[in-house]
């Protein structure tokens, strides 16, 4: 049996050899002439798996390492028989650990949050929750949209004007075109202008949620508010004035870490174990998750731990810094997916092995690490 993978999905040949040839692919630029004589597709977000690409194969199992299926036709791979999963929730901490990073680089918002001030959730799923769930830890007040759930099992549940009104706007809302409640450009500039002064909005879940043109008007009438994008519309062309104006801006690795995509390829191995009706074997982890070295936290008061401590696992300003460097590219979608490519390896809290120097410390670092 033939499996094609992304090149990007680490650990991938070690894993899926044990269920035939595998074959390492250019996951954007795959076509259907590429598909070959291939049985199962293992791909990320930028695959697009159509009739386009799979019309006339012998593909019977496509596989994503992600958490979404936007980039999946489930009605043609339903209509047509062919079995698909995706990994629900496996990056989910990777982002989480991104929005910390975001909040501890981020001038002031760190103890503004810790004073009081509030952080809004857009999209309530698996990674919202869990962000919610950690800020809650570290005594951070949150609130959250998500008309898809039941108010009465989330009472953290308000409407979108409320969280809107927030000193810190994440955006974790899946994309939707369709059904009562699409996320497709579903916040204009002006609900945008409506947040508190000098707030942030940070966007990490899909660029199309709020439309480019929205971005830079609320940039032109707010001034005050600052950005942070991990994700843009047109990936991977993106806008260069609206990345140059953001105070953080990333090429789409908000959930990139090594344990995500590790807990992501277990999903689907699983899945396609599960499928052929066969056992899924252990193979051999990477050298960085078997053998991380150990890091002591400590800080001298609770902000100054809380920053010390994410960033000596995550530091989303390298991620910055890096992508500055490619705004200006004349060929910045392939800077872009380069950029992604060649991304260095990043542990989440939750799986790093963190201990602190004073103990008083200690429910600060179980809070920080509540992804375990």
């Amino acid at each position: 049996m033939k499996i094609l993978v992304d090149e990007n999905i680490p650990a991938a040949v070690a894993c899926f050899s044990q269920f035939g040839e595998v074959q390492q692919v250019n996951g954007r630029q795959l076509t259907r002439d590429s598909i070959g004589d291939a049985e199962v597709l293992i791909v990320r977000s930028v695959t697009k798996v159509n009739e386009n690409l799979l019309a006339g194969s012998g593909v019977h199992f496509v596989g994503s390492t992600t958490i979404g299926t936007d980039h999946l036709d489930l009605s043609y791979l339903h209509a047509n028989d062919i079995h698909y999963c995706n990994a629900p929730g496996s990056n989910a901490e990777s982002v989480v650990d991104y929005v910390l990073s975001v909040i501890c680089r981020i001038d002031n918002i760190l103890d503004r949050l810790l004073a009081g001030a509030t952080v809004g959730i857009v999209g309530y799923g698996n990674v919202g929750r869990r962000l919610g769930r950690r800020l809650s830890a570290l005594g951070i007040t949150c609130r959250a949209y998500d008309p898809l759930l039941d108010q009465s099992q989330f009472p953290e549940l308000c409407s979108l004007e409320e969280v809107i009104d927030s000193d810190l706007l994440c955006l974790h809302a899946p994309l939707t075109r369709d059904g009562p409640f699409p996320s497709y450009h579903m916040m204009s500039a002006d609900q945008l202008c409506a947040m508190p002064k000098n707030a942030v909005l940070l966007n990490a879940g899909r660029g199309e949620v709020v439309a480019t043109e929205a971005l830079q008007e609320l940039i032109a009438r707010r001034p005050d508010i600052q950005l942070a994008l991990d994700v843009w519309e047109g990936e991977p062309d993106f806008p260069v004035a609206l990345a140059s104006a953001c105070r953080i801006a990333t090429p789409h690795i908000a959930g990139y870490s090594a344990d995500g995509k590790l807990t992501g390829l277990n999903m689907v191995a699983l899945e396609l174990a599960t499928f052929l009706g066969v056992e899924l074997t252990s193979f051999d982890k990477p050298d960085y998750i078997a053998h991380a070295a150990p890091i002591c936290c400590d800080g001298n008061d609770v902000a100054d731990f809380i920053r010390r401590t994410v960033a000596s696992v995550y530091d989303v300003e390298e991620d910055n810094l890096r992508f500055r460097a490619i705004i200006q590219s004349s060929a910045r979608g392939e800077a872009f997916d380069l950029l992604r490519k060649s991304y260095p390896v990043r542990r989440e809290l939750a799986f790093s092995d963190l201990t602190v120097g004073d103990a008083k410390f200690l429910s600060l670092l179980n809070a920080l690490q509540s992804g375990k």
